[in-house]
């Protein structure tokens, strides 16, 4: 690849560089370094990218020139395993930088409304002429936050709002940078996760418009992954499938692997819900775990070898997944990930009519379902379809019927909030459990009705 040449450029000019080079050539030494410790990221070469970064901490002069290496260090901690980690590091860094990010206890939701208010005196217009940010410390400081929402929205849900309230915040106070579109979009996701599609979709169409204006696209992988999810609550999914082929090229264009790689597990799990032949939806899975083995990525690469498992069952065929040893680690540390485990194992048992697995493992998936993924997504509204199902048909076979019929009034209530947005995705969902509900009521005459309209 261009970062695998630029890395042996790179490693090349280190190479040449003499004994003393840190005294003699501070300047060209750091940033041959950092460019170094760049590729190495993007190539999951974490082994040069520990050395590297362990060189420009011993020999960097201030803390403002060990930021960049920090920061990549951080990212490559949140590829792996070790998520919990780059969170607390990333968290001290920006403590060091003047931004304090712990000990904030307001609820997520208080957060998005202080966020639309701060916003509500500043016109779309306002916001995409406010000048550029130009103060370097700010702008690796943004850069800090802007890798720390894909992270804290997984493992840290509830405090995830804050940390896109404060590069809105410094966005608005010091000019717009790279990150300040990611900033907008994910406000926009977590107004369409609390109900709010229309409002959230605005915002998301504000980062796209964003990205044209802070003089650089490096952003772009992240802007159209999360945009696109909520954008699938309003136009056709089919349509939307293609905007994540264009935010895996947007994110590899700038060697932003792991939004690469999240629009890829995105893309096959859309594929796999717009009902995608189930042999093209297996090969992009496969070539999308390859992807993401080369690269070390492998709390993504977990998550969607659950998804693939899935599918070689729809196949009909006995192949596994090949597990990764930290996988168990991150099944432990992660409830994002945790939940889509429990999803999938309970789909499966439901489309084979396992009444005791889909009961246990329905158990499970409910258990960890309040402390996931802060954004919203387009497997939400399949959750909660299927989830929906799922409990109307227990309630027809368990004594604590009563109990399933009310979570799966949630999902039909769910299916018809977003039929509003887009009654060609969501209309028939909604009706079918309209139908499942009037059928465990034995009310046959509206089941009918309701089947033949969905």
């Amino acid at each position: 690849s261009d970062f695998e040449a630029a890395y042996s450029y790179f490693d090349n000019g280190i190479s040449f560089l003499r004994k003393k080079h840190w005294e003699e050539h501070y300047a060209l030494s750091l940033e041959l370094f950092d460019l170094a410790a760049k590729c190495a990221l993007t190539n999951g070469d974490t082994v040069s990218l520990q050395l590297l970064y362990e060189q420009v901490l011993t020999y960097g002069r201030t803390f403002e020139d060990k930021l960049n290496v920090m920061y990549f260090s951080t990212c490559a901690l949140a590829f792996s395993s070790r998520l919990p980690e780059s969170i607390e590091k990333g968290l001290d860094i920006l403590s060091k930088l003047g931004i304090e990010l712990r000990g904030d206890e307001s609820s997520m939701e208080a957060c998005v409304q202080e966020t639309k208010s701060l916003l509500s005196v500043y016109t779309d217009n306002d916001i995409l002429n406010t000048r550029r940010m130009t103060d370097p410390t700010t702008i690796i400081a943004m850069k800090f936050l802007g890798k720390m929402e894909l992270g804290m929205t997984q493992i840290m849900p509830k405090s995830v709002a804050r940390v896109t309230q404060r590069i809105i915040q410094l966005s608005l106070v010091h000019g717009m940078s790279p990150v300040s579109p990611i900033g907008f979009v994910h406000l926009g996701s977590y107004i369409a996760k609390f109900g709010d599609i229309s409002g959230g979709y605005h915002y998301v169409k504000l980062a796209r418009s964003l990205l044209d204006k802070v003089g650089s696209r490096e952003s772009a992988g992240e802007v159209i992954c999360i945009g696109t999810q909520v954008v699938a609550y309003v136009e056709p999914l089919q349509a939307a499938l293609e905007y994540h082929d264009d935010g895996y090229a947007a994110a590899m264009a700038y060697g932003d692997v792991i939004q690469a790689a999240v629009n890829s597990i995105l893309n096959c799990t859309m594929s796999s819900i717009a009902g995608v032949n189930l042999q093209t939806t297996q090969e992009k899975c496969t070539k999308a775990i390859k992807f993401m083995e080369d690269k070390k990525l492998v709390i993504f690469m977990t998550q969607l070898q659950y998804i693939q498992h899935s599918v070689f069952k729809l196949i009909g065929t006995d192949e596994e997944p090949k597990y990764v040893s930290e996988g168990q680690n991150i099944l432990a540390t992660n409830n994002s990930v945790k939940t889509t485990y429990y999803f999938q194992k309970t789909y499966i048992s439901f489309i084979f009519r396992s009444y005791e697995g889909t009961k246990e493992n329905i158990g499970e998936y409910v258990a960890c379902i309040g402390n996931t993924w802060a954004n919203l997504f387009f497997h939400h509204s399949f959750h909660a379809f299927y989830i929906g199902l799922i409990s109307f048909w227990l309630a027809r076979k368990s004594r604590d019927g009563n109990q399933w019929i009310e979570r799966g009034k949630l999902s039909k209530l769910a299916l018809k909030r977003w039929a509003e947005s887009s009654s060609w995705t969501f209309e028939n969902k909604w009706y079918l459990l309209e139908a499942e509900e009037s059928f465990c009521n034995n009310n046959y005459d509206a089941a009918k009705t309701y089947y033949d309209k969905a």
